[in-house]
């Protein structure tokens, strides 16, 4: 089959050779490359002619070389005759990307006769090459050092020839000089900015030592030098581009720093002391005060406690005492808060240990106040963007949102608390990011993509040229939405979508109607608890759900019960730590195991459901015996409300997510059990396909598109239907223009997402008929691979004209 292959395929033919036999053209063409070098009209465009040159001369209907930086290890296009050349300096890969990353890591010419097919294979949707299949990529290298990549790819399937090879390696080497040439003159031009970057970290510190320049010491460290420019990979956890200067959200005051003797009478340290404990009181009050108003389900207790510790007579005694003794204010503080914290750490009752870090918090706020560097809101400086480790929600709110452009993270994934209430926020957010703390320092120039999870660190000049274009298509793209906001969400030829909103906060529900929600599909109950000091009373939770139910104002809002653990578990929650959380005790299974709590909270649903159509939903089903116990506790709990006089719907519908494989075998069993599905593929994929999608190594595994995955939505689809029963689907897929296409074809009606994507795909439902989305969806359920079925619906995007809404959102 090979040598057919070689013998079949087409021979290369020289720039205007006549019919008849065809001559070869290395020679020639290494001539022409040659006079190209010698016009020297600059490099980039040097490097365009030859990959044109290339192109026309071997008949290949692409040719591109990426340029190669070995320090980021990223690949970037830089030439290309055939792809959109708008996508020049766009495309990027690393090296375990594509297969244009494996001839960096070979460092030898790779080539695949059907490339989409490939696992290596990487699709921009902005370069144009979804049509092309057969490949070839050879190393441009100068003195032993790989600078780049040439690659040429062609629509018909086709093996190269070793002649074939062996040509382009020979081409390729005059392209590595070319390409060392413009790698010196970037070095060049990277000194000139870092010599630039220096003068101005040097000016940064400046008027940072003239805010410390009045108090004993200077806290923290100061790291100056030339800014860095990285690009640093995260999971993309809000959408939207952010740009601003780097504020490091984490303790930079140290007790070590401050002197430890008085230098001045101790009244005046008394004074200074008495000051800085009224500015920390009045400032908590202020923030609980703003937490209440922002965000109603953050416990806002946190803040009264940390108040009455302040105002505590025997906590002032001591530090006073000790400034009494000799110490300056800060020392004196700052042992005191080592003494107390001390004290509860030791007590065995894990509660009371946990009030060493309230001890910890307030002997920060104080020891802000006493140097003059306070705890203002972050809205005085404009276009921040946040870096921090960890966040927790009591963190984020807390923080004033006008100026606050962009939130990236160390820790946490897509589904975290922080990725919540940024999206909630409407806060650009890249969660994940390895070392971003050590890696980003103070007002560091930031960009922070939400969609493709990346965090530019000090960008060149072309990129952030590049999304200020970007930002601008973004926003015009929005701006058109608006106008289908009020529009039913329909196909072409008249079928309706139900398009939901995923919420977790209030805040999240008066968006969703602003985004022409028609429901609430997924209400995420578990949010208030997860900041909570324990367990939500009835009341308090009953307060919560009525004012979302009211605020939908008729629309039907479906809550589910509470979904803890795995990454979910409540401080008060003491348990030892699982080696495997998302297969251990969480969701459904701990509701069940606690029926008491449970039913406080399936009465609050049922007493909301008297102020607006209500459906109760319960996670993590596995088997018939726990949506049986689940559906006993809830009638149990509606005697108990009949009993206690509240008003409430007697028939609040019952449903379940469908989430784990065995619920997709059980379906048809199960779904005679309830009077709704819902798909939750946020963690159907994860368990299908065994990957966890907050885990960096294997986060690329996390295909929504798997075949498997989208037979066992399929599976679910057919037993829904066959029971006559509603199936909605409520996951990150439903978000995604690529994703609900198939979804759509695959039978379903209802679509429940963050109310930031309802608009977009509300506009590609009204641009398609149902028939074409039917046809898609059977064609893709016959294919084997991701890349086959990526494959498929891009050109289905195409052909129906709606690919620019993956050119704006990916």
């Amino acid at each position: 089959m090979a040598d057919t292959a070689e013998k079949n395929a087409p021979q290369p033919r020289a720039k205007g050779a006549k019919g008849g036999k065809t001559p070869r053209p290395g020679l020639h063409l290494l001539e022409e490359i040659g006079q190209i070098i010698s016009d020297a009209r600059g490099v980039r465009s040097e490097v365009q002619r030859i990959v044109e040159a290339i192109a026309s001369s071997m008949s290949m209907e692409v040719c591109s070389v990426y340029l190669y930086n070995d320090e980021s290890e990223i690949l970037t296009l830089w030439a290309t005759a055939g792809l959109d050349p708008a996508s020049i300096g766009k495309v990027q890969m690393g090296v375990g990307e594509g297969l244009t990353g494996i001839v960096v890591q070979k460092r030898q010419p790779v080539m695949a006769v059907d490339a989409r097919a490939h696992p290596r294979f990487k699709y921009f949707p902005d370069s144009g090459e979804e049509k092309f299949h057969s490949f070839l990529g050879v190393p441009a290298v100068e003195h032993g050092q790989l600078l780049g990549v040439l690659t040429v790819q062609t629509s018909r399937r086709r093996r190269f020839t070793p002649a074939e090879v062996r040509l382009f390696r020979a081409l390729a080497t005059p392209i590595g000089g070319i390409l060392r040439q413009a790698q010196l003159r970037q070095d060049l031009v990277s000194k000139e900015e870092e010599r630039r970057a220096f003068e101005d970290r040097l000016d940064d510190a400046v008027r940072r030592l003239a805010v410390y320049e009045h108090s004993p010491a200077t806290p923290g460290s100061l790291r100056t030098g030339p800014r860095q420019r990285l690009r640093l990979s995260g999971f993309g956890a809000s959408p939207g581009f952010g740009i601003g200067r780097a504020h490091l959200m984490s303790p930079t005051l140290s007790f070590d720093n401050v002197p430890r003797e008085r230098q001045q009478p101790a009244r005046r340290e008394l004074r200074r002391l008495a000051k800085a404990l009224k500015a920390s009181i009045a400032e908590l009050t202020a923030t609980g005060e703003r937490v209440r108003e922002t965000v109603p389900e953050v416990d806002t207790a946190i803040f009264e406690a940390q108040r009455m510790m302040l105002l505590d007579s025997s906590f002032q005694a001591r530090i006073d005492s000790l400034i009494q003794e000799g110490l300056s204010a800060e020392a004196a503080l700052g042992d005191a808060v080592e003494e107390i914290s001390q004290q509860f750490t030791d007590l065995h009752d894990a509660y009371m240990r946990d009030r060493a870090s309230d001890i910890r918090d307030i002997g920060q706020r104080v020891l802000h106040h006493l140097l003059g560097v306070g705890n203002e809101p972050l809205s005085i400086l404009s276009d921040v963007v946040l870096v921090a480790d960890e966040v927790s929600l009591s963190d984020l709110a807390t923080v004033e949102h006008h100026h606050l452009n962009g939130l990236v993270l160390a820790s946490g994934g897509v589904t975290s608390h922080a990725s919540i209430l940024s999206k909630s926020l409407e806060i650009p957010s890249v969660v994940g990011v390895e070392k971003a703390v050590e890696s980003i320092c103070d007002g560091d120039y930031l960009i922070v993509d939400g969609n493709a999870g990346v965090v530019y660190v000090n960008p060149s000049a072309e990129v952030q040229r590049e999304y200020q274009r970007l930002g601008r298509e973004y926003r015009a793209f929005n701006r058109d939405l608006k106008a289908l906001i009020d529009l039913p969400a329909e196909t072409a030829d008249g079928h309706p979508v139900h398009l939901s909103a995923n919420v977790g906060l209030l805040g999240d529900v008066r968006l969703a109607r602003l985004q022409g929600a028609e429901g609430i599909g997924l209400y995420r109950t578990e949010v208030p608890f997860l900041s909570h000091r324990d367990f939500l009373t009835e009341e308090e939770q009953y307060d919560l759900y009525k004012r979302v139910v009211e605020e939908m104002d008729g629309r039907t809002v479906t809550v589910r019960s509470l979904d803890l653990g795995a990454d979910k578990y409540p401080r008060y929650f003491n348990i030892p730590r699982e080696e495997n959380p998302y297969l251990g005790w969480r969701s459904i299974r701990i509701s069940l195991q606690m029926p008491d709590i449970f039913k406080v909270q399936l009465r609050a649903i049922l007493r909301a459901s008297a102020h607006g159509p209500v459906r109760v939903m319960f996670p993590m089903i596995s088997s018939l015996e726990e949506i049986r116990q689940a559906k006993w506790l809830l009638a149990e709990a509606r005697e108990e409300v009949k009993a206690s006089g509240h008003a409430f719907d007697p028939n609040v519908p019952v449903g379940m997510m469908v989430e784990v494989p065995a619920a997709v075998y059980l379906a048809g069993k199960l779904a005679a059990e309830v009077d709704f599905f819902s798909i939750g593929t946020n963690d159907l994929i994860q368990y299908v396909l065994a990957v966890d999608r907050n885990n960096r190594k294997v986060g690329s595994l996390y295909e929504p598109l798997h075949p498997a995955v989208l037979q066992c939505i399929s599976t679910v689809v057919q037993a829904a239907r066959a029971a006559g029963k509603p199936v909605s689907l409520c996951g990150e897929m439903a978000a995604d223009p690529t994703h609900s296409l198939v979804l759509i074809g695959l039978g379903l009606s209802e679509l429940s997402m963050g109310s930031f994507f309802i608009p977009a795909i509300k506009r590609l439902i009204r641009a398609v008929r149902l028939a074409d989305v039917r046809s898609l969806a059977d064609e893709v359920l016959t294919l084997a691979s991701v890349n086959e079925v990526k494959s498929c619906v891009f050109e289905k995007m195409r052909e129906l004209g709606v690919i620019d809404i993956i050119e704006v959102y990916h």
